[in-house]
């Protein structure tokens, strides 16, 4: 494995914040040198100082591409956080369904989709609370976006197939049957419920004016990578495109607190429940 030197762990660190918004603490040179070490020598790079120059000069971006992937974490499961989804299937879906019969329609973002469990678990209650309640038709009222930075990792978001580690992370045994078919190996997600749903890739650092208001956004498990400085900008934004009394909803881990004061913090069980002022 290729070894890093400090004055190049800096420049990759600023590199790496610079187009994902990842913060790299101190001593962190070995995920620099365990994530993109095979990718330097696969350049012909002597080092990390001549990877860094052929970065900042690769105008094509193909480059900035496999290194924002290589460097971002796909961490994911299906109902990732029961106490999250609980609240999604009592509350968080038939909110979305009551604000598309109030207005006529309705939009969710997945803002950090990852390899598309999260915005599947979405699709799979929402199919399941449209059926309950005979309201199918209003399937077409719910505008449904992914986004992700990782364009392998929303590549395989958009195939919805998985293998058989992936499927049976926190997928219930029913759903399974019910929402997948075997194909070979690999397990394909519902392909009717699949196309219900926009992919597109985006970086979280970008402007949000071109995004259209949401009723409900889930951004989980990503602002614990980021500095504090791009936490209470990203806040900022995605309060901005929510509408009043909409859901924002983030990881277990992650806390709005200190960061934005555009939010009403409530819970749900175990669950905290941000609420657009």
């Amino acid at each position: 494995m290729l070894k890093i030197t400090p004055p190049e762990y800096v420049l990759m660190k600023m590199y790496i914040e610079e187009h994902c918004g990842i913060h790299l603490d101190r001593d962190k040179e070995y995920l620099i040198e365990s994530r993109l070490s095979d990718l330097v020598e696969e350049t012909g790079c002597r080092s990390f100082q001549e990877f860094h120059y052929l970065a900042r000069t690769d105008y094509t971006g193909q480059l900035k591409d496999r290194i924002v992937d290589a460097m971002t974490t796909n961490e994911t499961s299906w109902f990732r956080d029961r106490s999250a989804w609980e609240y999604m299937e009592e509350q968080g879906i038939p909110l979305l369904i009551d604000r598309a019969a109030e207005n006529g329609h309705a939009a969710v973002w997945s803002a950090a989709a990852s390899t598309g469990q999260e915005i599947y678990s979405l699709m799979m209650l929402l199919d399941e609370t449209l059926t309950r309640r005979g309201l199918t038709y209003y399937s077409d009222r719910i505008e449904v976006l992914a986004t992700d930075i990782s364009t392998s990792a929303l590549a395989g978001a958009v195939r919805g197939t998985y293998d058989s580690i992936a499927i049976s992370r926190g997928l219930p045994p029913d759903r399974k049957v019910k929402y997948f078919t075997p194909k070979g190996n690999r397990w394909e997600f519902a392909p009717a419920l699949r196309r219900r749903v926009l992919f597109k890739k985006f970086n979280l650092q970008h402007s949000f004016v071109s995004f259209p208001p949401f009723d409900m956004i889930l951004c989980r498990y990503v602002s614990i990578y980021f500095a504090d400085s791009f936490k209470r900008e990203l806040f900022a934004k995605l309060a901005s495109v929510l509408r009043p009394g909409g859901i924002l909803l983030l990881g277990a881990t992650e806390s709005l607190r200190e960061y934005s004061d555009a939010f009403d913090i409530t819970y749900y069980k175990s669950a905290v429940i941000n609420i657009k002022k």
